[in-house]
């Protein structure tokens, strides 16, 4: 259990969620014979995706921290995300691409991995481990609380960001 007074500085967020369409990125050429199709918001390369998760994470952090009355003057926001390479299958079922996804509600919720054109995609739950660390900054576990719960409902709403499972918080 947890003590709502334990003061926290430079906080640690660990969390499992399937990543907005917009954090993954299209191949450059399809790696079938069927022409390339791409999920609607779908960054163009892995600088671009890395970009935009950056930006909407650091967002949500601010609009959180916002809300809690807590200042984000000097306040450093960092992220491990690493944006995944994803075809949209569309009609095509036995692919030989890397890795194929299935988007839900603007978020790739789950992924088959491609390799022969004779099985049929097998789709499993996609989520990634992800932490964001907040540098520069302290407060009680109770304030903390707070902004996890307004940041994962700004990414979800804002972002399309999909949670799975709780966040939770450490020290750095």
């Amino acid at each position: 259990m947890s003590d709502d007074y334990e003061y926290i500085e430079n906080p640690v967020f660990s969390m499992h969620l399937s990543p907005p369409v917009g954090w993954t990125f299209f191949p450059p050429k399809s790696s079938d014979n069927y022409p390339i199709w791409y999920f609607v918001g779908q960054s163009n390369n892995t600088l671009q995706a890395k970009q935009r998760a950056n930006a909407e994470i650091y967002a949500s952090v601010l609009e959180a921290m916002t809300s809690a009355n807590m200042q984000m003057y000097g306040v450093d926001v960092t992220n491990d995300f690493t944006p995944v390479q994803i075809e949209n299958p569309t009609t095509n079922v036995k692919g030989v691409g890397p890795l194929y996804g299935d988007e839900e509600a603007g978020a790739i919720t789950q992924t088959a991995i491609g390799g022969t054109a004779i099985t049929t995609f097998v789709f499993q739950p996609y989520t990634v481990a992800m932490t964001v660390t907040l540098h520069n900054v302290g407060n009680t576990r109770y304030k903390w609380n707070i902004v996890t719960n307004t940041f994962m409902q700004k990414l979800s709403l804002n972002f399309n960001a999909r949670f799975n499972g709780v966040v939770t918080i450490t020290k750095f």
